[in-house]
């Protein structure tokens, strides 16, 4: 049973039923605000389901399984791991299906988005990489870094953020002063904003002088000047891929180890212009 909050609209709300019962989450301080349970929850309340999250500093094996022991007590049908490097850490646990969030391409995405700047004419693509550690900036790095591999382009050394919009604007310095950057794929929306703040500094318009690719489409990211082609990850669709492989396992039913939904490369003008004009 829960209460939903008050809201401008009137009082608090009579309190909501969930009849299909409660899942647990098991999350990270990196994803326990982040879209992808926004989604979860979001594809949750569709289903009638109530979601119980447990929060994990790091990535122990004893952590995760406090938290999943936790969760039994609650007496939840199902656990979903939001991060999937804890489900290595984690045994099984007798009675409640066990399985990572869907996937939301951020290699598919990352090679789409390094694909339609190649398509551009750009002989290679720069890329500004979020925190070195991170399972999602390495999934997005891979997908460029594969990709440019696959049309035999160069290389070029990976200029480092840390997903704000105050790293983009530090990177985007080095890289207005590094000849030949025409293209550039952001690991997120936010740092390609900082880009965008540095190019123009130093003279640069995009998309005149330079295309710029992010990533993650924030509501924001239309509004950019210029409006940001980026990668759009439908989170709720992954909710409700991840509840159906959850469903499948409660019900004994074959399923996928993880449910997986792609990404869609959104074109907008910072890489629809041509360069030159």
């Amino acid at each position: 049973m829960s209460v939903d909050d008050a809201g401008p609209d009137g009082p608090l709300r009579a309190p909501v039923l969930h009849p299909r019962g409660t899942l647990g989450v098991i999350a990270t301080a990196a994803t326990v605000t982040g879209p992808v349970l926004h989604g979860l929850r979001a594809a949750a309340r569709e289903q009638g389901y109530e979601v119980s999250v447990f929060s994990v500093t790091g990535h122990s094996g004893a952590a995760v399984m406090a938290a999943a022991a936790g969760l039994r007590l609650q007496g939840v049908a199902g656990i979903i791991v939001l991060d999937a490097r804890l489900v290595a850490e984690m045994a099984p646990v007798p009675g409640i299906p066990l399985i990572p969030a869907a996937s939301t391409g951020q290699y598919e995405g990352a090679r789409r988005a390094t694909e339609h700047l190649l398509a551009l004419g750009h002989p290679t693509v720069w890329h500004l990489g979020g925190p070195e550690d991170g399972p999602i900036a390495r999934a997005r790095e891979r997908g460029w870094r594969e990709t440019l591999e696959r049309h035999g382009a160069e290389i070029p050394p990976v200029v480092r953020g840390d997903w704000s919009a105050r790293s983009g604007y530090r990177a985007g310095q080095s890289l207005a002063v590094e000849p030949g950057v025409g293209a550039v794929f952001s690991a997120n929306d936010h740092m390609a904003l900082g880009l965008f703040a540095a190019f123009t500094e130093a003279g640069m318009r995009v998309p005149r002088d330079a295309h710029v690719v992010g990533f993650d489409d924030v509501p924001e990211a239309a509004y950019f000047a210029p409006p940001l082609t980026t990668v759009r990850q439908d989170f709720v669709a992954a909710g409700r891929q991840t509840l159906a492989v959850l469903e499948a396992r409660i019900d004994g039913v074959p399923a996928p180890a993880r449910a997986t939904v792609e990404a869609e490369l959104v074109v907008r003008e910072s890489s629809r212009c041509l360069r030159g004009a």
